[in-house]
């Protein structure tokens, strides 16, 4: 018997040593952060809407196109031709995106992933439009929600009470929910009808859905609500009303009050923390990966991660002219002024930072002192050479490691020099440079004149 368990032990040893290590990943929002220009045009967009197209970053310009911004190309090119441009806001809802022209009474539904148009139609004389998908289009007829199929447009199906206002329409597989200020509408397109039912409190925001349960903001309170049963769960006093929409990520529900703070509540309805943002919301917050994006007033944008409570700030963003978009572990957004625009990405920033040691001015002879850190990158070798003015190295240095390294180095010969240092990590490669003068004494020593 100790014999098998001595075995046992050197097998589960065995097969630990041969475990292949676990990759070493950066995390999706690591300081330092950056915000870059990564490209820019003449002219405005016809809607200051960001969505995912053709394997990057989409929008629609004045003349009726949609471009594409590729982040491994980093370029923009043409996707797709709009027949149309849209007199109202788009419409960005279930990987799709509708566009509706009132005075030509035009609507279009186009599929973003494929590029391909799913719906198309002319004189059907919709309303505003609350929300697309599942094959359908919901709308608004007068004060009243109605549903209209793409396989069947000339049917619709409209509630039998409107309602004051409307401020949320979710779209999922078989069923469609449609918030009202006083009023809660449900349809299943297996029975054909709408069903109503009103709200135990008034909503003043849009709703997060949870299976069973929608959560929704009435002033300030929060509230859950029981779909099945009709009725309400439970209700959170706030410190302020609730305008945005609550979130549910990583297990819990996040709300944003006006009185600028963020609060994590479990499903019970019991606040698990809260955190101070410093001013209020653009946009509702925003997903992304681990993260929530809180795009503020202040023109600062914090990521938050729930789960270690902790928060990234990142100060003097551009103001953003529309909602943002988390792509490809960074956010986008349109900074759109005086007939100009700029595509914005804020995210980490890779690369090499090289610190020269400030100095009134640096001499022949005397030592130059200056550190090399590396951002963002996985065990990273880095080799640093200066460079005079021929290009030849007159320095050089290779190290290997995230730490920031100290060097110095004692110039032989005047003029003017470039510190490169080119470095190599597992994610990514990198380059940084700098440029340092160096000055000989005796051809700069001060001139006497007499004056007699």
């Amino acid at each position: 018997m100790k014999a098998h368990a001595i075995l046992l032990l050197a097998a589960l040893a065995l097969a630990a040593a041969c475990r292949p290590a676990r990759p070493l990943l950066v995390p999706e929002i690591s300081p330092p952060l950056a915000q870059e220009e990564v490209h820019a045009w003449k002219g405005a967009p016809a809607a200051p809407l960001l969505f995912p197209c053709a394997g990057g970053v989409g929008w629609i310009v004045a003349d009726g196109r949609i471009v594409a911004w590729d982040p491994g190309k980093r370029k923009a090119a043409d996707a797709f031709a709009l027949p149309f441009l849209p007199s109202v806001p788009p419409l960005l809802q279930n990987g799709l995106l509708l566009l509706q022209d009132e005075p030509s009474d035009r609507l279009l539904v186009l599929d973003l992933a494929a590029l391909e148009v799913k719906f198309a139609s002319q004189g059907l004389g919709l309303g505003r439009v609350l929300g697309v998908g599942d094959g359908a289009v919901v709308y608004l007829d007068g004060d009243r929600p109605a549903v209209r199929f793409w396989d069947r447009p000339q049917e619709a199906f409209r509630a039998a009470r409107g309602d004051s206002g409307f401020l949320d329409c979710l779209v999922s597989p078989g069923r469609i929910l449609v918030l009202g200020r006083e009023r809660l509408y449900a349809f299943r397109r297996a029975a054909g009808a709408f069903q109503e039912a009103a709200l135990p409190a008034p909503a003043t925001s849009p709703s997060c859905l949870d299976g069973d349960s929608l959560y929704y903001g009435s002033g300030r309170r929060l509230v859950k609500y029981s779909l099945s049963r009709g009725r309400r769960e439970w209700t959170l006093t706030l410190g302020h009303d609730l305008r945005r929409r609550p979130l549910l990520f990583a297990g819990a529900v996040t709300a944003t009050p006006d009185d600028h703070n963020l609060l994590r509540v479990n499903r019970r309805g019991s606040l698990l923390w809260w955190r101070s943002l410093g001013s209020g919301l653009s946009f509702d917050l925003l997903p992304m990966g681990e993260n929530l994006a809180a795009v503020l007033l202040n023109r600062e944008v914090k990521f938050i991660d729930p789960r270690s409570r902790s928060v990234v700030p990142f100060t003097g963003a551009a103001r953003f002219s529309g909602p943002p978009l988390a792509f490809g572990g960074y956010l986008y957004a349109l900074d759109c002024q005086e007939g100009a625009c700029r595509l914005l990405r804020l995210g980490n920033r890779y690369g090499v930072d090289i610190t020269v040691e400030p100095a009134p001015a640096r001499w022949l002879g005397r030592s130059l002192r200056f550190s090399v850190q590396t951002r963002n990158l996985v065990d990273p070798s880095w080799r640093c050479q200066v460079l005079d003015a021929q290009g030849n190295a007159v320095f050089s240095r290779e190290a290997r490691g995230e730490e920031r390294a100290a060097l110095a180095w004692v110039p032989q010969q005047a003029g003017t020099f470039l510190i490169r240092v080119e470095a190599s990590g597992r994610n990514r490669d990198a380059r940084g440079e700098a440029r340092v003068q160096v000055l000989d004494p005796l051809l700069v020593a001060p001139r006497f004149y007499l004056h007699f």
